[in-house]
């Protein structure tokens, strides 16, 4: 996603996993381009853009814009990109022309091997870098916003992060339109979310992914 405002004279962009092409690519063919005087919040979904939005309205500068967003799309876009995951942050000062990055992506964890997919014969164990608690990389989200916030961020942290915590204490209501990411995941890993608990209890109602145009 991109946050840009003129009135703080500050560029911010973060890629987090997954954030770099979530857009219908059909209609981003046929939108015509949109100009702002004073900001813009950029992101695959309107809720977590106007996330950001209000941020900019409460006085926060890009980064609030940002790191909001982010949270925000976190719970309305969970195949996407999500707390478990990680991101990188370019960040540029227009007045004063500097230029800072700042990786947060998600890394193995420390007790990880080179063998921890092998069987007792060497053999590769089918599936256990995909699914379950192997697969599971440290998160560098959280941290990532943390520090991003704590380095350039003006609103509280706390306000920052009261848009997706509405989101996911009221609901929302489901695009009808699917991203790729999400049409992939009501297919190809429908199962894998039915036999696992959890991830049953989050993601369905009754065993049946929520629906479109239903919160």
């Amino acid at each position: 996603m991109s946050i840009i405002t003129h009135t703080k004279r500050v560029a911010f962009t973060i890629f987090s996993l997954g954030v770099l092409c979530y857009s219908q690519v059909a209609s981003a063919t046929i939108s015509l381009p949109l100009r702002s005087k004073k900001g813009m919040v950029v992101s695959a979904h309107p809720l977590a853009s106007e996330a950001g939005l209000a941020m900019l309205r409460q006085g926060g500068n890009a980064v609030d814009a940002a790191v909001a967003a982010s949270f925000a799309i976190s719970v309305v876009e969970p195949f996407s990109a999500g707390i478990g995951g990680g991101g990188f942050l370019l960040l540029r000062n227009e007045k004063t022309g500097e230029i800072k990055a700042l990786d947060f992506r998600e890394r193995a964890p420390l007790k990880a091997t080179k063998n921890m997919y092998l069987d007792a014969a060497g053999k590769v164990r089918p599936n256990a870098s995909v699914n379950g608690y192997l697969a599971v990389a440290t998160p560098g989200t959280v941290a990532g916003m943390y520090e991003v916030h704590r380095r350039y961020g003006k609103l509280p942290w706390k306000q920052i992060l009261k848009p997706a915590i509405a989101l996911a204490q009221d609901g929302f209501i489901l695009s009808n339109q699917h991203t790729w990411r999400s049409a992939s995941v009501y297919t190809n890993r429908q199962q894998v979310v039915l036999n696992n608990p959890a991830a049953r209890e989050i993601f369905t109602r009754n065993g049946e992914f929520y629906q479109q145009g239903k919160s």
